[in-house]
């Protein structure tokens, strides 16, 4: 009996835990940009990237299903006999302990449509933001401190080696795999100029 009611404290607390985590993960979900602007932008919530909430949030979720199940498991009888005891009084409280749970699976429904609804209006603008760049380059502050000149280059699907040539014409000698940020340190280069270095010479690219 110590130990069933141990196990249940045990289990209670942790689906605690885990329930904050999972308001938490889903809030800064909730908030995170649509699409790859989270990415380009560098966006974080409490330190995390709209990735590693996604995937925290996900595995927090699989933890709470098995926690749940080793509560009901636990709580079964408890359960019963409440749920039996329940059914021999008022039928007015009857109903309502049915209704209430119909109507939170009913919500979470709609939440649950809610949520793939917006992912999949994520994959759209995702489409919209692949499209829009073969006609527009702008390239961020992220970009320049994260990627090298043939992550550069293939963001924006052109040959890194004619990137590489077109930065020497300029005046720059770089690698394929030189991070862009060595290369701004290098040369002593502003950032915003840099920037603006590299949209010319992707857009050249691009055009030729």
């Amino acid at each position: 009996m110590r130990t069933s009611a141990l196990l249940r404290g045990v289990v209670d607390l942790l689906l605690l835990i885990v329930f904050v985590a999972i308001a938490i993960t889903g809030i800064g979900l909730y908030l995170a940009p649509s699409g790859r602007i989270a990415h380009t932008t560098g966006w974080t919530f409490l330190g995390m990237d709209k990735d590693t909430l996604t995937n925290v949030h996900t595995c927090l979720g699989f933890v709470m299903i098995g926690l749940v199940a080793v509560h009901l498991v636990v709580g079964f009888k408890s359960m019963w006999v409440m749920l039996k005891s329940a059914f021999r009084g008022s039928k007015v409280k009857t109903i309502a302990g049915l209704i209430i749970p119909l109507l939170l699976l009913a919500g979470g429904y709609q939440a649950f449509s809610a949520y793939v609804g917006s992912e999949e209006s994520d994959t759209t603008y995702d489409s919209y933001y692949e499209e829009s760049t073969n006609s527009t380059v702008y390239i961020t502050g992220t970009m320049i401190k994260d990627y090298t000149v043939k992550q550069l280059a293939d963001e924006f699907n052109v040959s890194a080696d004619a990137l590489v040539k077109k930065l020497k014409e300029k005046g720059i000698e770089a690698t394929p795999d030189e991070k862009l940020v060595e290369i701004e340190y290098k040369y002593d280069l502003d950032r915003e100029e840099f920037k603006a270095l590299l949209e010319e010479a992707i857009a050249e690219l691009r055009g030729s």
